[in-house]
């Protein structure tokens, strides 16, 4: 399965870029599909920034969102990077006291803000001390209106952006009014770049929907079904890392992390997902292999009794495979979610009574026997019982994938 997005640079005064506008897009055609604004907004997160490093889209550069006013209003924004995001407040968002008291909050937390296609309308002089840009659409406002604007407001710290600049003698002109980036076809139309991405089974998206708008959640039940599914456990970790920002312990369990979020975030995860889940064929060998793995290893841990936490465990096997799934080393996937140290180890250094459990599996995968009895050896297995605990995982597996 692919993604596809539109990134068009932001450019400063010496056209050099600085950020880049992601504009989604369902295909390999440069147009904005028919869809609403809500919808490509939605798309657009699930699939550039909860499925994958944004990094590896814009680098170290900030990325322009595009935010209808019900987004904000809901909350969406608080799951992505305030570090490397603007938030575009459309031009036909209305300037009421909600969208204040949200700005504001946004602004709080650190989020850096920017008004879309400015339209100079007074409503929105009360929102400027928490603005940090404003972009006016060079070919639709007036020439003199805009350098008035920018004239009467030069002791703010505002920036001014420029966009639909189209020629040389516009560029020249908007640097004269004090613009000092700019964004148009003068410069680069949109690129529209394909990515590999997860897909999601919308059955198990369905059910997590229903647990999660249940009167409490039960914590066992949504365990369960994020247990079935690899991209859904990715995109929930990816969730939580844009959350915590680091701050807090790392995310040993799917358990662990439905309650650090709470029921109000995980319901805004979950509509996230399930409003851009579809019925595309994942890569079924990898997915099944995955998901034994996950199984096995907690199936290990079971039995060891006391080394390591069994869902611990089943998080290790279950993401070991994802270097192959998402076409990027461990370094730069570990980077992107919270993963206690003990997974990170055994993914990244192969060492650790983890690593022994992921060593162990892949002995039976590949069918190397001498090595195989020498690890159940140490563990006091016995042949029978390795061989029931794989066959054990193999027909789970095969239930879940069954179930979607």
């Amino acid at each position: 399965m692919y993604s596809f997005v539109a990134r068009q640079p932001i450019l400063d005064e010496h056209q050099r870029p600085v950020a880049y506008e992601l504009l989604f897009r369902k295909g390999l055609s440069n147009a904005f599909p028919n869809v609403t604004a809500e919808q490509a907004t939605t798309c657009l997160i699930a699939e550039q920034f909860l499925s994958q490093p944004i990094q590896q889209l814009v680098g170290d550069h900030r990325c322009y969102i595009n935010f209808p006013y019900s987004l904000l209003l809901n909350g969406l924004a608080d799951s992505l990077p305030r570090e490397q995001v603007v938030i575009e407040i459309l031009e036909d968002a209305e300037p009421d006291q909600q969208l204040f008291d949200c700005v504001r909050g946004l602004k709080d937390k650190g989020f850096r803000l920017a008004l879309d296609d400015f339209t100079l309308d007074p409503r929105w002089e009360r929102f400027l001390p928490y603005i940090d840009i404003i972009k006016f659409d060079f070919r639709l406002t007036s020439h003199d209106e805009m350098a008035a604007y920018i004239a009467a407001h030069k002791h703010t710290p505002l920036i001014y952006l420029a966009e639909k600049v189209e020629t040389q003698q516009e560029f020249m002109a908007a640097r004269q009014m004090g613009f000092t980036l700019f964004q148009g076809y003068f410069f680069s139309r949109p690129e529209i770049v394909q990515r590999k991405t997860l897909s999601e089974s919308q059955l198990t998206v369905m059910q997590l929907l229903k647990e999660v708008n249940a009167p409490e959640l039960d914590y066992v039940r949504i365990e369960e079904l994020l247990n079935r599914d690899l991209s859904l456990a990715y995109k929930l970790m990816r969730y939580v890392n844009n959350l915590r920002y680091r701050a807090a312990d790392p995310i040993t369990s799917f358990r662990h992390a439905t309650v650090f979020l709470g029921q109000q975030e995980m319901r805004r995860f979950v509509s996230l997902v399930s409003a851009t889940s579809g019925g595309e064929n994942k890569s079924t060998e990898l997915y099944r292999m995955s998901l034994i793995r996950g199984r096995f290893c907690e199936l290990l841990s079971l039995h060891r009794q006391g080394w390591t936490d069994p869902a611990e465990a089943f998080l290790c096997g279950l993401f070991s495979l994802l270097e192959a799934i998402l076409d990027q080393p461990f370094v730069d996937i570990l980077a992107q979610i919270p993963l206690s140290d003990q997974i990170k180890q055994a993914l990244l250094e192969k060492r650790g009574e983890l690593a022994f459990y992921l060593a162990f599996v892949t002995d039976y995968e590949t069918l190397n026997w001498d090595r195989l009895k020498l690890r159940a050896e140490k563990i006091q297995l016995s042949e029978e019982q390795t061989i029931n605990l794989f066959l054990e995982a193999s027909k789970w597996a095969d239930q879940v994938m069954s179930s979607h």
